[in-house]
């Protein structure tokens, strides 16, 4: 009976990635490249896939999802989370927020499709990258009006691990304030290495701005600021 409540707990957020990561990517490509690959069309498209994942997680935590808001951020931010799940790229569209793009490692733009589709879409490869050259086009992202997406921890965890300071080297820079969100419940649902989900309440919390502006001065800002940061994600886990 247990095997079976898992494979139906299992059955749409399967179904989601399969329809709707999978299956209509050669013909979502197709399109693009004829109409060019614009890049508000492509992170529309991501947008879309993400509300779809999202569906099926809340599905399978048997509907036991909370999603808690505060308003949408009005200028470009730095959106941070913990990063215990492959999908956490897709909690941010949960909150709304379309013009975004992510910086990440090198592995997820050679996924078949979806590789081409985040760098179309204008996410941030930042393998081989110094931290000047990574802020040159955060600063670019900025003056198109995009959110920047960044998982400080680096790779996912199960338990929340040290935040790197680029996010914070960042927000000092070029004075934009960090948005932390917290993440509870997909370190067990789907955690590192697992495929098939697990049912377990799942809960978003959008945190409150922090503004850069009282590490400027301060000796390794950055690292501070990311240390406090944690602290208070942590606090809500």
């Amino acid at each position: 009976m247990v095997n079976v409540l898992k494979k139906i707990y299992a059955f749409p957020f399967l179904s989601a990635v399969i329809l709707w990561l999978a299956l209509p990517a050669p013909f979502v490509y197709v399109y693009f490249f004829i109409s060019g690959f614009r890049q508000n069309q492509v992170r529309n498209f991501l947008y879309i896939q993400g509300k779809a994942i999202q569906f099926a997680i809340c599905a399978a935590s048997g509907f036991n999802k909370k999603i808690i808001k505060k308003s949408a951020p009005q200028k470009p931010s730095i959106l941070i989370a913990n990063h215990p799940c492959t999908y956490d790229t897709f909690v941010f569209f949960d909150f709304g927020i379309k013009n975004l793009v992510c910086i990440a490692k090198g592995w997820p733009f050679k996924i078949p499709f979806y590789g081409k589709f985040i760098k179309k879409a204008g996410y941030i490869n930042s393998d081989n990258k110094t931290s000047e050259e990574i802020i040159k086009e955060v600063q670019d992202k900025f003056a198109q009006n995009l959110h920047i997406g960044i998982f400080p921890e680096g790779t996912r965890k199960k338990e929340i691990g040290r935040f790197r300071s680029l996010a914070f080297k960042i927000s000092i820079e070029t004075g934009a304030d960090i948005i932390p969100f917290v993440i509870k419940g997909l370190e067990e649902m789907l955690p590192p290495g697992k495929y098939l989900p697990k049912q377990a309440p799942i809960k978003y919390i959008q945190l409150a701005p922090i503004s850069p502006k009282q590490w400027t001065t301060v000796e390794a800002g950055a690292l501070r600021m990311a240390q406090y940061v944690k602290s208070i994600i942590i606090s809500q886990l």
